[in-house]
């Protein structure tokens, strides 16, 4: 598959406020009383993906990508997400901050591998 395309792929997969979704999908799911059962597997898969599509992308831009993302999640959060005890640590703002944090290292990590891999061909 021909780079361009890859790069193209991880910035539209990059600019999904995956912050904002796993604590909509975590907070809505406490609201109904239900578990959250993709949570954990749904953000460790969106990391695993788009973590190795950036293999290809310097990693300004990987930085760069993910603090929009994280700009826009909090955004997102403040119209979406009612700001009650659930967050009570750190608040809502700082709780999708963070997750957005956990994303970029789990990004940068999974570059990383996947860079060594491709280079020890």
């Amino acid at each position: 598959m021909n780079r361009s395309y890859l790069k193209i792929l991880w910035c539209a997969m990059s600019l999904i406020p995956a912050p904002f979704f796993f604590h909509y999908y975590e907070y809505t799911q406490y609201i109904e009383r239900k578990d959250a059962p993709f949570l954990t597997m749904g953000s460790i898969l969106f990391v695993l993906i788009t973590g190795s599509l950036s293999a290809s992308v310097k990693v300004r831009y990987v930085f760069f990508i993910n603090m929009i993302t994280a700009v826009i999640s909090v955004v997102l959060a403040i119209l979406f997400i009612f700001d009650s005890w659930w967050f009570a640590p750190v608040g809502r703002d700082a709780a999708v901050i963070l997750v957005a944090v956990g994303f970029l290292l789990g990004q940068l990590l999974v570059r990383g591998v996947w860079k060594a891999f491709l280079n020890s061909d």
